[in-house]
């Protein structure tokens, strides 16, 4: 990347080309417009200050922005308490609900894993929960979840280099 080199302009253009969806990812999870404009600033000033470690050969950028935005609103959100709680509800329903994988190698490759293992991957990654917090929805032990991630992203790996 030419940020890592201290390039300005390709800041600015990743801002523009990006930030909606830096934004996206940290209203779903905070569920605060003020947060998530907070998260968005804290996950663009990051991306800044790390762009010169970002390695291709551990991913793409999309993904590596993705992860930081999510990190950026997870520990915003931490640090604040939440707007609003979701309730029993909505928590149950988070291991039910079907979401489409924004990349269709991705989606293929979620296809070939077993079902329960991707909705619990999709599950934990797009609502940002926790090992413990997954378990505790699907009413599964920690363990089974662990074990699930585990080998479903291991398989994700493999599928997605190949």
């Amino acid at each position: 990347m030419a940020m890592g080199a201290g390039d300005e302009g390709a800041f600015r253009r990743l801002y523009e080309t990006q930030g909606d969806w830096v934004y996206a990812i940290a209203l779903r999870l905070l569920r605060d417009p003020q947060a998530a404009e907070d998260a968005v600033q804290e996950a663009f000033m990051k991306l800044w200050r790390t762009a010169g470690r970002f390695d291709i050969e551990r991913g793409t950028a999309k993904t590596w922005i993705g992860i930081i935005a999510r990190n950026a609103a997870l520990d915003l959100g931490r640090r604040r308490q939440p707007a609003e709680e979701l309730d029993e509800a909505n928590l149950a329903s988070l291991a039910t609900e079907a979401i489409e994988p924004p990349d269709p190698k991705l989606n293929r490759c979620l296809g070939q894993l077993p079902s329960d293992q991707a909705r619990a991957i999709v599950t934990m990654y797009h609502y940002g929960l926790s090992h413990s917090e997954l378990s505790e929805q699907l009413g599964l032990p920690l363990g089974t979840v662990k074990s699930w991630i585990r080998r479903g992203t291991q398989a994700l790996k493999l599928c997605m280099e190949s």
